[in-house]
């Protein structure tokens, strides 16, 4: 779509150019999209020729575009004035970093992760952490506005509230047993295990330990079952409410 609309503004520039456009497939997905690519080769005049550019060389003023022509099975060569490469679309520099200081997912281009496709397609799956625009992948202006819109949203109705809603289900750290190993703090998809420190009635320091912030977690299990000391339990399946589920059935 960058590229229809890189050879309608060339038209209206210069309107005694050519645009031609190599390419091998053409994806127009969103309302009136296909009309938008159709006008930019039936009014605007651009040559789109199916196939891959196999080399660009110096030719005097003018670059030479050699390509091929799959449709009609034959070698093209274009004298152009300019070349324009339609690039991908890329993630910014450290997106990565952010996504680990806020506890989000991303994928393996650095794009961030939304916690449902369909059901939760603006929140991410760490509470109060909401998405818009291209940091979540290539987005075009409407759908980055509409996105934008329901983040908004959701902010709106998180900050109507008095109180603030969260699993009932989250983790808990027994202090007693917890030897300050901070495994669980590797492997939280939430950021929710922090570091808090036990002190004595002096206020010498005894030791460091786990903390959930229940605000955050998401209550998945992951530090219950990473634990090396059994000092993480999930509230509602305690080992003593398991045992005493069993003993009633």
């Amino acid at each position: 779509m960058y590229t229809a609309k890189h050879t309608m503004l060339y038209h209206h520039k210069v309107h005694d150019g050519q645009a031609y456009v190599f390419f091998m497939d053409a994806r127009t997905p969103g309302k009136s999209y296909d009309e938008f690519w159709r006008r930019s080769i039936e009014e605007e005049e651009a040559v789109y020729i199916r196939g891959m550019v196999s080399r660009l060389y110096q030719k005097g003023d003018k670059i030479v575009v050699m390509g091929s022509d799959i449709a009609v099975g034959v070698q093209v060569e274009i004298e152009a004035d300019m070349v324009v490469l339609a690039t991908a679309v890329q993630p910014q520099k450290g997106a990565d970093t952010l996504a680990q200081k806020l506890g989000i997912s991303y994928d393996k281009y650095n794009f961030y992760s939304e916690a449902h496709a369909k059901l939760r397609p603006v929140e991410c799956a760490t509470a109060g952490i909401y998405l818009a625009g291209a940091c979540q992948g290539p987005k075009d202006i409407p759908e980055t506005v509409s996105q934008a819109s329901a983040a908004a949203a959701k902010v709106m109705a998180l900050f109507s509230k008095d109180k603030l809603e969260r699993e009932p289900i989250v983790a808990r750290v027994r202090e007693a047993g917890c030897v300050g190993c901070f495994a669980c703090k590797k492997v939280c998809a939430y950021g929710a295990v922090e570091e808090k420190e036990i002190r004595d009635r002096q206020g010498n320091l005894i030791k460091v330990v786990a903390y959930v912030n229940p605000g955050v977690c998401g209550g998945c299990g992951t530090c219950q079952a990473t634990c090396p000391s059994k000092s993480v339990e999930l509230d509602g399946y305690t080992d003593e409410q398991i045992v005493a589920m069993i003993e009633a059935l």
